[in-house]
């Protein structure tokens, strides 16, 4: 038999003497699913992105952990000397530091761990691009690794109830939904920021003007009955609002501080983390050629 005879080689495989084997990566057409079954695969790497969180924040740092008694012990000495003292913001019958504190453990939680997060998919531009890796794990993974300040702020706050005097009542029960609410709303903030900023990078750069804007909005330095009844419902539809009402009823034992209105701040939340999600998981296969 003749060249002229022979077969014809298939594809360059044949001519190697071996088919290589060949993965072909597609995007996401149409909206994707949450993916959190494949995220629950891969929770030891996202302890992994904690836990690295945690290091580097506090790596070569005089104060080190300190920093996270010190920075709301002075935020609520401030607001304790402006609000509390010059200024007469009620408190509802409880101490106004003690007040304060209660709403800036959550709210430090929220603002750091939003603040983190978006940055942190433009941070590791080496990883999205060379390793194959369910891409919620970063966010996750910063979240994560803020409940370790959280831990310690929420201790300073007990301690801070002892100080006072302050024993929790049956309002207790209710911290695990406060808890879950802050979450929730941190993780929403969380992806629709953390995504936007790949492709827009002036989101973090107004995130600082926002965050401080949002403190206001919030009833951090104010009770959040100072807001008139009719203006609640609209009110609620910041989280955080609620998120620290209810921190307050839980913890404090102030029974005016929850409104019906908290229905608002749950359904919000909830949307939003659906939705934020699905817009994550929607974007994420461009994260690699925008970073």
């Amino acid at each position: 038999m003749n060249a002229a005879d022979a077969p014809a080689p298939n594809g360059p495989g044949d001519l190697a003497g071996t088919a290589p084997d060949t993965t072909v990566i597609q995007p996401i057409s149409g909206w994707p699913t949450l993916g959190l079954r494949e995220l629950w695969r891969h929770r030891e790497l996202v302890l992994v992105f904690a836990s690295r969180d945690v290091r580097v924040r506090y790596k070569q740092r005089a104060v080190g952990m300190g920093w996270v008694i010190l920075q709301p012990l002075l935020t609520m000495a401030i607001f304790s000397v402006l609000f509390g003292r010059m200024m007469k913001v009620p408190s509802n019958g409880v101490p106004y530091p003690l007040f304060a504190l209660c709403g800036l453990v959550a709210w430090t939680y929220f603002v750091h761990g939003t603040t983190k997060s978006t940055i942190i998919l433009a941070n590791n531009r080496d990883l999205l691009t060379k390793v194959r890796f369910p891409r919620l794990a970063l966010p996750f993974g910063t979240l994560v690794g803020g409940l370790v300040d959280f831990a310690i702020g929420f201790g300073l706050l007990v301690v801070a109830l002892a100080w006072f005097g302050v024993t929790p009542g049956w309002n207790l029960v209710t911290l695990p939904l406060a808890v879950g609410l802050l979450l929730v709303t941190t993780l929403t903030s969380s992806l629709w920021l953390s995504a936007t900023n790949v492709r827009y990078r002036d989101v973090e750069n107004a995130l600082p003007f926002f965050s401080q804007l949002l403190l206001f909005l919030s009833p951090i330095a104010y009770p959040a009955t100072m807001i008139p009844d009719s203006w609640r419902w609209l009110y609620a539809v910041n989280p955080m609002s609620t998120v620290i009402s209810f921190f307050r009823f839980a913890l404090l034992g102030d029974d005016a501080a929850v409104h019906p209105a908290w229905i608002v701040s749950v359904i919000v939340a909830l949307l939003g983390c659906w939705t934020g999600i699905l817009y994550f998981r929607r974007q994420e296969d461009r994260f690699a050629d925008a970073v």
